[in-house]
């Protein structure tokens, strides 16, 4: 690490530390003085040049009361060309086209060579192929928001896999290691060049461009969680033991050697129960076994997680360093509303030190396919493999305080999701975790990819509505504007106008 990646670092790191050790109250004050709850919304920069500026934002304005835009500046996440044209709302007014025939840009800013100086790391601007490669989605918003007084907010998720690989030179070199020396398909968190990479970018835009703040996300769990809930042994080898990782594990008491190992043997007790091998104990109690008999697979664990956490928190520094006035939140991944362990890792007490607000995602829709795809067919064919798969759905919603009453049973899981109650839980939940230090803005989505039925405009009052009820500052709409249709943009905006008063 040269000087001035040092400096940069170590005082982002000073003014979060700062906020870390702050009085639980006044925190944050940006985000918790009395003020008209934040509506935002989350929208792809193409939507805005699909359907032009000022009938987008007139359309979310009216329908749903919306007044703040969390727009993509980056978009190497990869899951926009994979939608089918099926998936797109078709009622905006403008005709919709079909996400596999387009080439978009993967970045729709202009990055500044000056800001990556520490990181061999740089963002690849459009081919000529490209639509829209010339243009500036924060330019092109600034002036239709200020006259409609909506606020623009940077909009980020961690990317990983096919398009960060090919669009950006040498990302390869900063791919974590599995157990056995191979990359994987993830970043690793630990890596400098990936760290200041981050860093850059987010200095880039907040020295560039006046924005209200930023929303930054990564949707990828941990080694042990990756490991439980995959369906495909060659899908679930658990990582990081690159020479980042295996130094801040030494730095941290941990001995790389033994939580590698430890992690080893646990990887091939599931990938034989995939194929049929029944431990003589059991496969749950030989998992625990091992645990107890490596306790550095959890520490390996916790290490993940707080690698992940304290580049948030040099995120945070670096903004506040350059805009002390701007808003940092956090977009925090659906697992952690029915993955035990990542919600174990994601603790909203904490992170609230170091967060204006945060988002946690209550998708109540698409909820349902999750769980069923994410965590109770792999758990029932690995780790709870003695289970039926409602008798480990009814242990994981009591495990996590849902009302079974409320709730579908295994064979409803894909027909109607989870219900709003669910919504009004993990709100609540995370309001009463951060206990006034910072605002939550849950992320209430509805017409996403994966669900088996539509949203209904009904159910999507009552949840907009129960999210209030649990005490939320204001909502993010999601997943995408793209996708939402106008009847439940309306049934958002029906619910917000009522809470209003009262928020």
């Amino acid at each position: 690490m040269n000087r001035r990646t040092w400096l940069r670092s170590a005082s982002a790191a000073s003014l979060a530390s700062a906020a870390l050790h702050a009085a639980p109250q006044g925190v944050n004050s940006t985000s918790t003085t009395s003020r008209a709850p934040l509506i935002g919304v989350q929208l792809g920069a193409h939507s805005v040049f699909d359907e032009g500026a000022d009938r987008c934002l007139d359309i979310l304005q009216e329908t749903a009361a919306v007044n703040a835009v969390f727009v993509y500046s980056h978009t190497y996440q990869g899951y926009a060309a994979s939608r089918k044209l099926s998936d797109l709302a078709d009622d905006h007014g403008v005709p919709v086209r079909d996400p596999k025939s387009r080439k978009l840009p993967l970045i729709w800013v202009r990055p500044h060579e000056q800001f990556y100086r520490d990181t061999f790391l740089r963002h690849t601007q459009p081919g000529p192929e490209t639509e829209f490669r010339d243009r500036d989605v924060f330019e092109t918003l600034t002036e239709p928001c200020r006259k409609r007084n909506i606020q623009i907010f940077a909009r980020i998720l961690e990317g990983h896999g096919r398009d960060p690989l090919q669009a950006i030179p040498d990302w390869s070199q900063i791919l974590a290691r599995d157990v056995y020396g191979r990359p994987t398909i993830l970043p690793c968190w630990n890596h400098p060049a990936y760290r200041a990479w981050w860093l850059g970018t987010v200095e880039d835009l907040f020295k560039n461009y006046q924005l209200a703040g930023l929303k930054w996300g990564a949707e990828r769990a941990g080694p042990l969680t990756g490991l439980f809930t995959s369906t495909s042994a060659s899908r679930g080898v658990p990582f990081c033991f690159c020479q980042y990782c295996e130094a801040q594990g030494k730095e941290h008491g941990l001995s790389p050697d033994r939580a590698r190992e430890g992690f080893k043997q646990l990887y091939e007790l599931i990938a034989s129960t995939q194929t049929g091998t029944q431990p003589s104990d059991g496969t749950f109690i030989t998992i625990v076994r091992l645990l107890i008999r490596y306790p550095e697979i959890l520490g390996w664990e916790r290490l993940w997680h707080e690698s992940k956490e304290s580049l948030k928190q040099e995120i945070y520094g670096t903004v506040k360093q350059i805009r002390p006035d701007a808003s940092v939140g956090w977009h925090v991944y659906h697992w952690v509303t029915w993955d035990p362990i990542y919600r174990a890792m994601a603790d909203y007490s904490k992170m609230a030190h170091y967060s204006d607000w945060i988002k946690p995602v209550v998708y109540h829709d698409v909820a349902g396919p999750r769980i069923k795809s994410s965590t109770i067919d792999p758990w029932t064919k690995g780790i709870l493999r003695e289970s039926s798969p409602n008798e480990a759905l009814q242990m994981l919603y009591g495990m996590l305080g849902y009302d079974r009453s409320k709730e579908p049973s295994y064979d409803e899981l894909t027909q109607r999701g989870l219900s709003p109650d669910y919504v009004f839980r993990e709100t609540k939940r995370c309001v009463d975790d951060v206990a006034g230090r910072c605002s939550v803005y849950p992320g209430v989505g509805f017409d996403i990819p994966g669900q088996a039925a539509k949203s209904n405009p009904e159910a999507v009052y009552q949840a907009t509505k129960k999210a209030f009820d649990a005490g939320a500052k204001g909502l993010i709409i999601c997943r995408e504007y793209d996708e939402m249709r106008l009847p439940n943009l309306r049934a958002v905006g029906r619910a917000v106008r009522e809470a209003s008063g009262r928020v």
